[in-house]
Parts: structure tokens; sequence; C-alpha cells
């Protein structure tokens, strides 16, 4: 009899025990996960704030980067953790491009949650639409065509390769006096993304020269293959055909083509009150007729207008009063 009453008080506290046990393990948990929870959610509002931050720290931080139409220019932006840059571009009229940036989490999501995008109307940005890394290499070229259209932009955390022929030794010269840590010439490592004009062998990116009259270089126009990607250059879009994705590349084509045929009209106002002040130019009709040929225009038309935009140049060079 005592026996069983000793099993069964001994029963009754181990279940008692278990239960207690379990609820403890039961609430426990519900408090951890509502612990991390909530920490998760600070982190994600703290995140966004900062990837914001960020964005718009690119932004300005490649004014200086612009370099006036003069030379090219090279920056470097190091962050502190591994971070995604993404770059969206819209082509109505001037367009933009616009720079979100989301960190690499050390809880939870692999990803913080992405930042607000910064809009940028007044730079034209060439990389991939979506970039990784935690060192991002950032240099700049200017686009004439004929005029002083804008500088262009190009992002990139990859490295490269630049393999050399008889024909580049303008591109490779150019590159090496940048001294860009992220290309390198000839002597490619295995993590390169591998360049070659012309011709080679196990190349990741292939740059075709079309000019073969009137040119400084073969390469002042052709056509870059990535992949199953084909753009249409001429003059400096080379880079940014090398450093941007097709879609980045078409849209900001877009963009400096609205651009051109605006001043286009402006220089044509210009010949106006050149004219009126005694300082002729025979250089309204042509400007007139260009601004209609560069209205609407897309990567696939660069290379047709290449030749009338040096016969442009050139009739302006001859001019008295230049219009530009």
């Amino acid at each position: 009899m005592e026996l069983k009453t000793f099993v069964k008080k001994h029963s009754a506290r181990r279940a008692q025990f278990n239960f207690v046990w379990l609820f403890a393990i039961i609430a426990g948990g519900a408090i951890l996960f509502l612990a991390i929870y909530g920490a998760t959610q600070i982190g994600d509002t703290k995140g966004f704030q900062t990837n914001t931050e960020i964005a718009k720290s690119i932004s300005i931080i490649t004014d200086p980067l612009q370099s006036g139409f003069a030379a090219s220019s090279f920056g470097k932006i190091s962050l502190q953790q591994e971070s995604r840059i993404n770059n969206f571009c819209y082509d109505k009229e001037f367009g933009k491009n616009e720079i979100s940036v989301s960190t690499r989490s050390g809880i939870g999501k692999e990803w913080s949650t992405t930042g607000a995008p910064i809009a940028i109307t007044n730079k034209y940005i060439f990389s991939s639409e979506r970039n990784t890394g935690k060192d991002y290499y950032v240099f700049s070229k200017p686009f004439n065509f004929p005029y002083e259209i804008s500088d262009m932009i190009f992002i990139t955390p990859e490295k490269y390769c630049f393999v050399s022929n008889k024909q580049t030794e303008e591109i490779i010269d150019e590159i090496t006096m940048l001294k860009m840590p992220n290309i390198e010439v000839d002597n490619c490592s295995s993590e390169s993304i591998k360049v070659c004009f012309n011709n080679g062998n196990d190349c990741d990116i292939t740059v075709y020269g079309s000019c073969t009259s009137g040119c400084d270089s073969v390469f002042d126009s052709g056509e870059v293959i990535k992949g199953s990607q084909e753009m249409k250059y001429v003059g400096n879009l080379m880079y940014a055909a090398i450093f941007s994705d097709k879609n980045i590349y078409d849209c900001n084509v877009k963009r400096l083509m609205h651009r051109n045929a605006k001043l286009a009209e402006m220089f044509s106002e210009k010949v106006d009150l050149m004219n009126a002040r005694d300082c002729a130019s025979n250089l309204k009709v042509d400007l007139v007729v260009w601004q209609t040929l560069v209205t609407n225009t897309s990567s696939e038309d660069l290379i047709p207008l290449m030749s009338e935009s040096e016969r442009l140049d050139k009739k302006n060079n001859k001019e008295l009063c230049g219009a530009w």
C-alpha cells in the first residue's frame, strides 16, 4: 500500500515536472522567437535607413569623378561589409538612374532590407543591374558626339583583364595611366573577366572594332559581345558596354541621345544669336537636321550616325565662330 502510494506520488511529481519543463520550453521558445523577431525588425528598420544613406553617399561620392570632359578619372568605394548595389535605369526623356543598396545580414535573412532607391538624374551610371562586393571601382570617361554630351560613370566590383594586341596600344596606355587595381593587362588571373579585342581564346567579352577610315583607332566604333548580349558603340561608349549590362547600357544611351538632341537645339539658338551679332555661322540647318536624327535614337543607330557626327564637327571647326 505504501509502495503504491509512493509510486502514485512519484508519478504525479514526475508528470508535474514534465509539464513544467514542457511549459518552460514552449514559453521560453516563444519568448526567444519574439526577441529574435523584435531584434530582426529593429535591425531591418536600422538597415533600411543605413542602406538608404549608403545609396545617397554613392551619389555624392561620384560627383568628383565627373571629369569635366577633359580626361578620365578613377576612384574606389570601400564599404564596411559586403553589399549589393542595384542600378535601375529609366529612359523617359532625360531619365534617371536609381541606386539602392542592401548589406549582408548577420541574422535572419541573408541580406538586409534594401534601402530606398536614390534617383540620380544628372549622371549616367553604367554597371550591372545588380553588383555584389565590398570594394567598388569607379571611373569616368567623357562622351562626345560630336560635341560634349556628358561624363559617363562606370561602377564595378569585378576584376578584368584586357588582352592587348597591335591595335590596342592607345586603349592599354589609357588603362595603364589610370592605374586601376581591378584591371590587369595580359597576365590574366583566374578570377578576372577576360576582355579580348577582335580575337582571342576563352574570352568572356570580345570587342570588335569596325572603324576603317578617318579614325584614330579601329575601335572608335564597333560592337561589344558579352555572352548573348550584343552592344553597338561609338567612342568611349566602348567602356560603357564592357562594364554594364545591356539593359543599363541601352537605357543610358537613350538618355544621352535625348540630351544630345536638347544640346543641338541649344546650339541652334546660339547660332541665331551669333548671326545677330555679326559672327555668321553656317551651322543652323546642320544642327536642325542633327537634332532630328538623334531624337529617339537607340544604340543600334550609333554607328550609322558616326559619319554625320564627324562631318558636323569638322564643319564647326572650320567656322570663324564655332558653336562649340
